[in-house]
């Protein structure tokens, strides 16, 4: 492997662990401030992410999370009883809940998606235009052949 090869790796890793480490502060200090634990965000980000035509169970969250049933029903009690979500009966099997986001906690979610972000505002008040144009620029190209990667 070259030097370059190993510089530009070091230097994406190196971004990479900023981002998220950034991203993840901000919404941890979000969720603290609305009296959330970070399984119950975490909970609350799958369920928006799934079909709603197949709906989300405790399981399907419990497996994410990787803990058990139990204790996947005593945080969704709390988002429950804090308007978060709600437990419908499953149009495909009675036996079953499905889990969804209220509105209310749709909104909640967009919050603490706007939270992990406020980092990217500050960073751009530090970045002259020209210097944005650029990492910009290279982003796009990455992410371009990050595409390209993956088809293959």
């Amino acid at each position: 492997m070259s030097d370059s090869s190993k510089s530009f790796q070091e230097a994406v890793r190196l971004t990479m662990c900023q981002v998220r480490h950034l991203s993840m502060h901000h919404l941890w200090r979000f969720a603290k401030e609305q009296g959330f634990s970070m399984a119950q965000m975490i909970t609350l980000r799958h369920i928006y992410h799934q079909d709603p035509a197949k709906g989300c169970s405790i399981s399907d969250i419990s497996g994410w999370l990787g803990v058990t049933n139990a204790a996947v029903s005593q945080s969704l009690d709390k988002l429950v009883d804090q308007g978060l979500v709600e437990r419908q009966e499953n149009p495909h099997d009675r036996r079953s809940k499905q889990i969804l986001l209220t509105p209310k906690g749709e909104e909640m979610l967009k919050k603490s998606m706007q939270a992990k972000q406020t980092w990217l505002e500050d960073l751009a008040a530090h970045l002259m235009p020209e210097e944005q144009t650029q990492i910009e620029s290279a982003f796009r190209l990455l992410t371009e052949k990050i595409t390209d990667m993956e088809k293959s």
